[in-house]
């Protein structure tokens, strides 16, 4: 559904650290919240994959005493190949150096049973404790971050929803943007917090310049949920998002040329917009795009690309999707 980040989306939005040098490995697989550099050229998401794990190779290659290349590295296979057990070789080897990224890195493949390994909550959240000790140094706000959605949902250890919503306020206030971005998707899932401050966490999070939290701002911008509607500057943040790599960006900027929200209505647009939501395994922009080419509604029928539309959103965990992919076979 529109408006909704799930593991995928998740995964793909890790941070980069910073470095003392620019490479292809860091515009290919770096993050706009912890680049090399004030102002260094990266992108939210890994695009493409296999370019990518190349890129920082490459990198490696010529700079190996650089852990933090090994981090860049392991995150570009995890997200060309979530089942690759090299990863957690890159990151043990990185972990003497970068301790509070290459800890948390390791902690999501046990949170989420990537790389080879078995889902571990308990062992997940340690390694997010020791990531955290750092704070408030920036490389260790990940790990917080994910350290606090841990204890507000009860996994790996008690439930302590108060000192997770008050960690995750502490990095927001901090200028982490992601746990702002953190504390508004767990709050409205919890349904203890009024529209008004939900978004107002959303446009936190998006002025401290996370590009998802931009995204779900400008939602609520169309919508006029918890904020005066203003389609145009949804627009506006919409397309900041997907120009940096954030692919519901690109979905949500889909729908306002599909639907003519303020601008011409232009499908071709539309489907372009769509298809780069969906290579950024955004799986609503799978699911919207296979129906268009299911349907033949806007562009002209082709139950073969719907069929593997769907089936990437099926992947990417949309139940819905399964079913339509199914009714194509």
């Amino acid at each position: 559904m529109r408006g909704f980040t799930g593991l995928t989306a998740t995964l793909l939005a890790l941070a980069s650290p910073v470095m003392a040098q620019d490479t292809e490995c860091d515009v290919m697989a770096g993050i706009a919240g912890l680049p090399r550099h004030d102002g260094a050229s990266v992108s939210h998401t890994i695009r493409d994959a296999g370019a990518a794990v190349a890129a920082c190779e490459a990198a490696l290659a010529a700079a190996p005493a650089d852990s933090v290349l090994r981090l860049l590295l392991a995150r570009a296979r995890l997200v060309a190949d979530a089942g690759d057990t090299a990863v957690v070789a890159l990151l043990n080897a990185a972990l003497g150096d970068q301790p509070a990224l290459a800890g948390w890195m390791l902690g999501q493949l046990y949170d989420f049973g990537l790389a080879g390994l078995p889902m571990n909550p308990r062992q997940a959240r340690d390694l997010y404790t020791e990531s955290c000790r750092g704070w408030p140094a920036r490389a260790a706000a990940p790990g917080c971050t994910a350290l606090a959605v841990m204890r507000i949902e009860g996994r790996g250890g008690e439930a302590d929803e108060t000192g997770g919503f008050n960690l995750l306020g502490n990095l927001c206030t901090g200028g982490w943007g992601p746990a702002c971005t953190e504390a508004a998707f767990q709050t409205d899932l919890r349904g203890d917090g009024n529209p008004q401050t939900i978004a107002a966490l959303f446009q936190s999070g998006c002025a401290a310049g996370d590009l998802l939290a931009c995204s779900q701002f400008g939602f609520r911008l169309e919508l006029g949920e918890g904020v005066a509607m203003d389609v145009a500057l949804a627009a506006q943040l919409y397309q900041l998002a997907c120009d940096g790599g954030e692919p519901q960006g690109c979905s949500n900027l889909g729908e306002i040329y599909r639907a003519g929200l303020g601008v011409r209505p232009d499908m071709a647009q539309a489907i372009r917009l769509f298809d780069l939501g969906c290579a950024g395994q955004d799986a609503y922009a799978c699911v919207t795009l296979g129906d268009i080419f299911d349907t033949g509604r806007g562009a002209p029928r082709d139950p073969e690309r719907a069929r593997a539309l769907f089936d990437h959103a099926c992947a990417l965990g949309d139940p819905e999707a399964c079913d339509r992919a199914d009714l194509l076979r």
